[in-house]
């Protein structure tokens, strides 16, 4: 038996970059357990990339500063799933336009601070309404996050604020579903 009780269960990955990825070593670790997991990259160059390393996996492409793809990858992912139902989703996304070098949070560019913002944090909320109809009533929705609302971590630059966001997003998420589930 898993120690993890997930054998037999789905799950989508998004944000997988390379074996090195927080993303990928969870979905290993959930795959070594029983569990089939639907991968999400951005890029078509990441899924080739990964289809070397995963063969056979179902392996999906979304870029996640557009909605539309973040939709797209709902409708593949339903169409994989041939009925049954996600038992969580793993958020594992963080972008930042850093050209022109880390720089002090007031020099940040407003473009670069909302693309970012979109990416890094409200993907979430999206990824969530675009699948919700993908999850089982016990379904979890984890996200990765590296920074707090307590903790002010200047070498991460202006994605600290973000990933806060992200972290705020997820319990707003939490609370907007239960509320939801005790009106039906």
């Amino acid at each position: 038996m898993s120690f993890l009780n997930v054998s037999g269960k789905n799950f989508l990955v998004v944000g997988v970059a390379n074996r090195k990825s927080v993303a990928f070593s969870v979905a290993q670790l959930l795959e070594s357990e029983g569990a089939r997991v639907f991968y999400s990259v951005r890029s078509q160059k990441r899924k080739v990339e990964l289809q070397k390393i995963l063969e056979d996996k179902s392996i999906f492409i979304c870029d996640f500063e557009y909605e539309d793809q973040i939709q797209k990858l709902g409708i593949d992912v339903e169409n994989e799933l041939e009925g049954e139902k996600l038992s969580g989703i793993l958020h594992s996304i963080a972008f930042a336009n850093y050209t022109e070098g880390l720089q002090p949070f007031h020099k940040t560019k407003r473009k670069d601070f909302l693309q970012a913002t979109q990416i890094s944090s409200f993907s979430l909320v999206e990824l969530v309404n675009t699948c919700k109809s993908l999850l089982d009533n016990e379904a979890s929705v984890v996200t990765i996050g590296i920074s707090s609302t307590l903790v002010t971590a200047e070498n991460y630059g202006y994605m600290a604020p973000i990933k806060a966001s992200l972290e705020t997003s997820v319990r707003y998420l939490a609370k907007s579903f239960s509320r939801e589930s005790k009106v039906r």
